[in-house]
């Protein structure tokens, strides 16, 4: 199971060679073994690469993540549908009945709440009636999340985690506080790494990422990748809450940067396993695939969160 996240920062030229991804900066060398990859990450606008490294990327189902000119993730490459039975994994995709999606989704948004509740009780931020309020929440969540709960929780959730004027932000929107404004830009830089990782999950199951199973915006390429990362945000969010604790500088600099890719190699508990985020992400994907060939949405596995924030010994 490749379980590596290579960052580029330096001008660099790439390619493959012998299945290894081979680096040169300047009069230094590096090289890393393909099976070992799962993202590479080019932070730096002189990176040159050939099409052979763009193919030998798909032909491994490696991820590349491109930044923009503020460093922050601007693009995903992926491979095209590998899988070696796409048509039929694709046809039950698409077959699939709106209460089996709902049903799905209200298990995605339950996990996520009792996460939330869990991160709360944790890093003692919420005490405990904010986490009793989020686990009845998770309580009443009906099928389809027809009454939003989800945004109920998220409403009492972060201003309980990181402050009572918190504002939970995306990537396309800024705030003057800059406190508020690095706080936001920590979790987004994290939510989008494990984003391109379920991504590259998806692609290798066959499936197809554009179908999600709640988010269906025609402009995005990703809904379902959008879906299921949904139990894995409180998990982020703890990870960053732990760098602001730890009075880590919260500018998304270098170091934070490596910090947050990093969390990927972190334990997260699934089917009451402990195991990485990384192989946590391959175990839900896998489990979603059974729920399509057996129609029964109870037998999809969602992440919980570990007894404390502990990285693997995966190296």
């Amino acid at each position: 199971m490749s379980y590596r996240t290579v960052v580029i920062s330096n001008p660099s030229y790439l390619q493959i060679s012998k299945l290894q991804l081979h680096i040169t900066q300047g009069d230094d060398a590096y090289t890393v073994p393909l099976e070992d990859i799962a993202c590479i990450v080019l932070n730096h606008y002189q990176i040159s690469l050939s099409a052979n490294l763009l193919s030998g990327c798909a032909t491994n189902n490696i991820v590349l993540i491109s930044c923009d000119e503020k460093h922050l993730p601007d693009g995903i490459f992926h491979s095209y549908l590998p899988h070696s039975r796409q048509n039929l994994v694709l046809q039950k995709q698409i077959n699939l009945s709106q209460a089996f999606k709902k049903r799905v989704w209200q298990a995605i948004i339950k996990q996520k709440i009792v996460n939330q509740a869990v991160v709360l009780e944790k890093t003692n931020s919420g005490v405990n009636d904010i986490s009793n309020k989020l686990l009845n929440l998770a309580s009443k969540i009906s099928s389809g999340d027809k009454e939003n709960r989800e945004a109920q929780a998220s409403r009492i959730y972060f201003p309980a985690l990181f402050g009572s004027e918190f504002t939970r932000l995306d990537k396309f929107k800024y705030s003057d506080d800059a406190i508020i404004q690095n706080i936001n830009s920590l979790l987004n830089y994290a939510y989008t790494i494990i984003r391109s990782i379920i991504i590259r999950t998806i692609v290798g199951y066959g499936l197809l990422p554009t179908l999600g199973i709640c988010h269906d915006n025609q402009m995005n390429a990703f809904n379902l990748a959008d879906d299921f990362i949904e139990p894995f945000r409180a998990f982020v969010d703890w990870y960053v809450w732990s760098m602001i604790f730890e009075n880590i500088d919260i500018n998304l600099n270098k170091a934070n940067k490596f910090k947050l890719i990093d969390c990927i190699n972190f334990i997260i508990v699934i089917d009451g396993k402990n195991t990485t985020v990384i192989n946590a992400i391959d175990v839900m994907l896998k489990s979603f695939i059974t729920c399509i060939n057996t129609n029964s949405y109870e037998a999809l596995l969602l992440p919980s969160l570990p007894i404390k924030l502990e990285r693997s010994n995966i190296n």
